[in-house]
């Protein structure tokens, strides 16, 4: 079991907990407009102690349990425990009643406030374990991404993801289900957008362009999808760079920079292009503004170092490496960077020093055991 699984078994494991259990005696009525319940035998129903305190205060005449607080306390039961032993009775006593729950579940989650984003929760748990389709999925999604809004809002940032995760996760089963269901496209785009996922979320757009009726969806996703353009042609150019395609990769990013100079990511892969082209001098003045952005960003560091390096500016090679580190001691690669920087400016001792250390970090490492024979060769 992971983190996230294990959060949300506590979550649920804690809702369970708000339950506390009224006993209705044997031969005890409960009625709903015309239609009634008869208990059989003592049965233990569930309330909310808050809600029904709640509901309390506000009635004028009567006091007591109301059936809305037992219908939210079996909304919660099945939300939270859906193999709770008295489920069977409670889904008899609301087929009785002619109590159509389903809607009411969803009639609720849309009228729920800010505060109550955690029943909301709940109760789409509720409604997916009473019948799974397209429909529930969504709905739960939807109560999902709202709560993890909410805790992106309030700083929460890991409680955020997972709840942002368990989301995307319900909006691509809606897919399962029914691949045309316009929704959970236009949901999932903005999922992936988030995540930075952008040529996913340009796919997912695209299809929901296809398959929604609505006009004005049409047109909002429309609107995302030009302003994703710019962020989708950085990711294809930032992949065809690693794979080693430095010329179309540039031709995709270095349009970018007039509206993007301050993102330091695309800084970093246009440089990372022109290394792999030899054109160095170039390269080191993209991975410096790299810096010039985030000061300690280590992969911008040891890149301009391996830039140095390539145009025999040793010393400011290993200062550079030296740098990196400083942040991540245990790097085996910049240790083989810096070994090379040393063995170049004839500084042996130093050299073999550090191919040591490097193989003690990864005995198997092939590039330090190549620079560990030339090095060799040297002494």
């Amino acid at each position: 079991m992971n983190k996230k699984e294990k959060y949300f078994n506590e979550f649920y494991d804690k809702k369970r907990d708000d339950i506390s259990f009224v006993t209705i005696k044997k031969g005890a009525s409960i009625s709903f407009k015309d239609k009634s319940y008869i208990a059989d035998y003592e049965l233990p129903v569930p309330v909310r102690v808050q809600k029904l305190l709640e509901d309390v205060k506000k009635q004028d005449e009567r006091d007591g349990i109301t059936l809305n607080n037992i219908i939210d306390g079996i909304i919660f039961i099945i939300g939270s425990d859906i193999n709770f032993e008295f489920i069977t009775e409670y889904e008899n006593m609301l087929h009785q009643l002619e109590f159509d729950i389903k809607p009411y579940i969803i009639y609720c989650i849309n009228n729920f406030n800010e505060n109550e984003r955690e029943d909301a929760v709940v109760y789409g748990k509720a409604l997916l374990n009473l019948e799974e389709n397209e429909k529930s999925n969504f709905v739960y999604a939807s109560a999902l991404e709202n709560m993890g809004l909410k805790l992106n809002m309030d700083n929460k940032e890991l409680l955020s993801q997972y709840f942002l995760e368990e989301a995307n996760r319900y909006f691509e089963k809606c897919l399962d289900y029914d691949d045309k269901f316009a929704l959970a496209y236009y949901k999932l785009g903005y999922y992936y957008k988030r995540s930075q996922q952008y040529l996913k979320a340009d796919i997912i757009w695209n299809k929901h362009q296809v398959i929604d009726d609505d006009v004005l969806r049409i047109d909002e996703i429309r609107n995302e999808l030009i302003n994703l353009k710019p962020y989708v042609d950085f990711e294809n150019g930032y992949n065809l760079v690693l794979k080693e395609k430095p010329d179309e990769g540039l031709d995709l990013l270095l349009p970018l920079v007039k509206n993007f100079s301050n993102w330091w990511n695309l800084l970093f892969f246009i440089g990372l292009a022109y290394r792999m082209l030899g054109k160095y001098d170039i390269a080191e003045t993209y991975f410096e503004n790299v810096l010039k952005l985030e000061a300690e960003q280590k992969d911008a560091l040891n890149e301009l170092g391996l830039c140095k390096l390539c145009r025999g500016k040793y010393v400011e090679a290993s200062e550079l490496f030296t740098h990196v580190l400083n942040i991540d001691p245990g790097n085996c690669e910049v240790f083989c960077n810096r070994a090379v920087s040393y063995l170049y400016n004839d500084q042996l001792d130093r050299a073999k020093e550090d191919i040591q250390t490097a193989l003690k970090i990864n005995p198997n490492d092939s590039v330090a055991l190549s620079i560990k024979a030339e090095i060799d060769k040297n002494i």
